[in-house]
């Protein structure tokens, strides 16, 4: 079975919380949701955090759907606690980005959206809320491609009255940020040519995988209108990280915690190898431990197991592990760590500045791009084709070049 470990990351009350109760109900993994307001939620197990109905560190859950487990990372939403939500990006092989229709891309979304490009983590965009009272969704999907990114495929088409209706969207200029990306869908695009919906589904998986694309779904987890495809683009979307067929151990810890009791807990990622009760396993540059005790989440709860698989979340009890340490070889491990400390906020005036600019000149070239390709297709005479776009796709990448800072037309 294939186990994947997605996060769900949001500006505060956006509806992480709620979206992943609902995933957890409509898979099956729990008879009724939980509520964020009356404190029975799955992940929200500290005191202050069901009293004040707010997250405040990363809890794990788990679901099945389609013979795949998916482990949920439920990050917290606060500023305060962001830290948090940095500490546990390395471990995922996926995010849902959640995005409330009534707010829109807000301060920490950019955060967050920014932090994941920089890792390279495969993202779907989650729009929530679709349910209250005078949402905008054009205005939000406008927000999301001003302030996020232009390479986003809208998945659905929503009818809001009388009542909300979800479809999938089938209009062939859905795809035209896949098509547009790929010469070989672009030439076929422009000549008329039918493009079988096989060739753009791969296409898709490629580039969200590359996380170049990125896929945007609408609901209401508080009404779970929207959740079940959103489960069948996480588990068709998202693959795990590491070396799945490696015999050898690879583990990094991204959680500390203690319980009421006072027990001390770790959380580690498996990318690679085994890992079985009684086992003992060396830490990076440090002595050997003994495994005693394993628990993982299993469909809504934490429950002890003998043996853990590649790519599943295990709790180890342990005084002496700490933070970032590495069971195993940590030469196999897939991802660098994210940089200490997350971003500043809010950048420089100038900064934000340059990036209007220099998305702006992308938006200039990739239109330039279908534009040159069309008439090339219409004018030019085939033998001549190749060798004319061959040029005209060498003149574009070399164009940007002059835009960087400290260089001028004159120079080239």
């Amino acid at each position: 079975m294939k186990i994947i470990n997605i996060g769900i990351l949001a500006h505060v009350d956006a509806g992480k919380t709620t979206l992943t109760e609902s995933l957890l109900y409509a898979s099956g993994a729990i008879s009724e949701p939980g509520s964020v307001e009356k404190g029975t939620t799955r992940t929200d197990t500290m005191f202050l955090e069901r009293q004040r109905g707010i997250t405040i560190q990363a809890a794990v859950t788990s679901f099945q759907w389609h013979r795949c487990k998916v482990n949920i990372v439920d990050t917290p939403g606060h500023m305060d606690f962001l830290a948090e939500v940095y500490r546990s990006l390395a471990v995922l092989d996926g995010a849902i980005l959640v995005i409330s229709a009534k707010d829109g891309v807000q301060a920490q979304t950019r955060i967050l959206f920014h932090a994941l490009r920089k890792m390279n983590i495969s993202t779907v965009i989650f729009i929530n809320k679709i349910d209250q009272a005078g949402v905008d969704l054009q205005s939000v999907v406008q927000s999301v491609r001003d302030k996020l990114s232009a390479d986003i495929i809208i998945k659905q088409t929503v009818s809001l009255s009388p009542e909300i209706v979800l479809d999938e969207n089938t209009d062939i200029e859905a795809w035209d940020a896949v098509i547009e990306n790929n010469d070989k869908l672009l030439e076929k695009y422009i000549a008329g040519e039918p493009i079988s919906r096989e060739k753009l589904v791969r296409e898709e998986q490629r580039r969200v995988q590359d996380a170049s694309l990125f896929p945007v779904y609408y609901g209401s987890a508080k009404k779970g209108l929207g959740i079940q495809p959103l489960m069948d683009a996480v588990t068709g979307l998202f693959q795990p990280i590491g070396e799945q067929g490696s015999a050898a151990l690879c583990g990094s810890v991204f959680k500390v915690e203690y319980t009421d009791c006072g027990q001390r807990r770790v959380y580690l990622r498996l990318y690679s190898g085994t890992l079985r009760l009684r086992d003992t396993v060396a830490l990076a540059g440090r002595e050997k431990l003994k495994i005693t005790e394993m628990r993982i989440p299993s469909k809504g709860e934490i429950v002890r197991t003998d043996t853990a698989y590649p790519g599943e979340i295990v709790i180890l009890p342990s005084d002496s592990v700490r933070l970032n340490d590495v069971l195993g070889d940590n030469t196999r491990l897939p991802r660098e760590k994210v940089a200490r400390g997350p971003p500043p906020c809010c950048g420089r005036r100038s900064r934000r500045k340059r990036q209007r600019k220099e998305n702006g000149c992308s938006t200039l070239l990739r239109n330039l791009r279908i534009l040159t390709r069309f008439c090339v297709a219409k004018w030019i005479p085939s033998p001549m084709r190749s060798f004319f776009l061959f040029w005209a796709g060498c003149s574009w990448r070399l164009f940007p070049l002059c835009c960087r800072k400290n260089t001028s037309l004159k120079q080239w």
